[in-house]
């Protein structure tokens, strides 16, 4: 039996690495999917683990941008080196960030002739990270070196958004590489309550209620969600801010919030998500907003917005500007127009429903394989 090895420093496993599992099944491949046991979330062990990973234990850490972070990953890398060698595995799917992990990959395929290695970028490091000046410093150009050298070695490369393909154009091959989105499964129960909400919508002229939904961390554009709402109020529009999530920003952005006037209903951690959709039913938008340094062209809290039918106040780039634009899924801050227009909510469940499903995400998977007679 053939062998093959996922790779995820973070637990993407049943929101985006199970169905590549399911298929390399499939195909007769003996799977092991290799994780991390801490939650980079949470910053917290991993406690609802999935039986078909191995969960590699790492360092725990606190702060996001910390040496302490940098030390957990590097564990990380070392740890899946060691296995590789042990499981010699005849394909290798590795997530991206952290770049030392696609390193380690690059050399074993480099080590081990007809070693098919696909990449999932996720993230862009150091780019996406506000770093400043740092960025440009030799730690952080070798960190990028070592996914760029990886990215050519690749035989396949997949990119979470068009965005990362734009910024990777000096290194990537555009005939091996494709966009592959995230997906979202709804169960039946949650598409229903969604459905019961957007019929029975009523919107109140003078009112807007804000919806924000996930970390609130260092990325977080508190002072353009601030401008946002200084901009309704100031065409005599009140507004309410539902947010569910937490972070190290949740302070920052409550008071700055309050400090406008603006009722706030804050949640903090939900994770149930017929309760996240409940929190969230009287929202008439969704905020997605991050500071303007940040190198992403589509979050996985955009697509949650619209698989509740919410459209977009948006100020991220590339994937998620366009499709604003082009699809009417809300409206691109920097377009802000008052009075607000209203949207079609039950078109914007559909696109989601079109663009984020499992199977549009297996049948890329399968299209991926299928190059290499698999």
């Amino acid at each position: 039996m053939k062998n093959a090895v996922i790779v995820s420093c973070f637990d993407w496993y049943k929101a985006r690495l199970k169905p590549v599992r399911d298929i390399l099944a499939g195909k007769g491949y003996d799977v092991t999917v290799l994780i991390a046991d801490f939650n980079h979330i949470k910053k917290e062990p991993i406690d609802n683990r999935s039986p078909e990973c191995t969960y590699l234990h790492v360092p725990a850490y606190k702060k996001n941008l910390s040496i302490a972070r940098m030390r957990s990953h590097l564990v990380f890398g070392k740890t899946v080196d060691q296995l590789l060698e042990e499981i010699k595995p005849e394909l290798i799917f590795c997530q991206v960030p952290p770049n030392n992990v696609s390193d380690y990959c690059r050399k074993y395929k480099k080590k081990h002739s007809g070693t098919i290695l696909v990449l999932d970028i996720i993230d862009l490091w150091p780019e996406s990270m506000p770093l400043g000046v740092v960025k440009k410093m030799l730690p952080a150009r070798i960190w990028g070196k070592w996914r760029d050298e990886a990215i050519k070695a690749a035989d396949y490369t997949f990119t979470e958004c068009d965005l990362y393909q734009k910024e990777l154009n000096d290194v990537i091959l555009r005939q091996k590489t494709e966009t592959l989105y995230l997906f979202k499964e709804q169960s039946i129960e949650e598409k229903k309550l969604v459905q019961e909400i957007v019929e029975n919508r009523k919107s109140e002229e003078q009112t807007v209620k804000l919806a924000y939904l996930g970390s609130m961390n260092h990325i977080i554009d508190i002072e353009g969600i601030c401008n946002v709402i200084k901009r309704l109020q100031g065409q005599n529009i009140s507004c309410e801010v539902y947010a569910i999530g937490d972070g190290e920003a949740r302070k920052s952005f409550e008071d700055a919030v309050k400090s406008l006037g603006c009722p706030t209903h804050f949640y903090g951690k939900v994770y149930d998500e017929l309760e996240k959709i409940r929190l969230l039913a009287p929202c008439d938008y969704a905020l997605n907003m991050m500071k303007s340094d940040i190198r992403v062209g589509l979050t996985i809290k955009s697509i949650d917005y619209l698989s509740y039918g919410l459209p977009l106040i948006n100020n991220i780039k590339g994937d998620t500007y366009r499709m604003v634009e082009e699809e009417h899924l809300g409206v691109n801050a920097e377009k802000l127009c008052l009075p607000l227009v209203s949207f079609d909510h039950k078109k914007i469940c559909d696109y989601y429903e079109s663009k984020f499903s499992v199977g549009s995400f297996q049948e890329k998977i399968e299209m991926c394989l299928n190059r290499f007679h698999l």
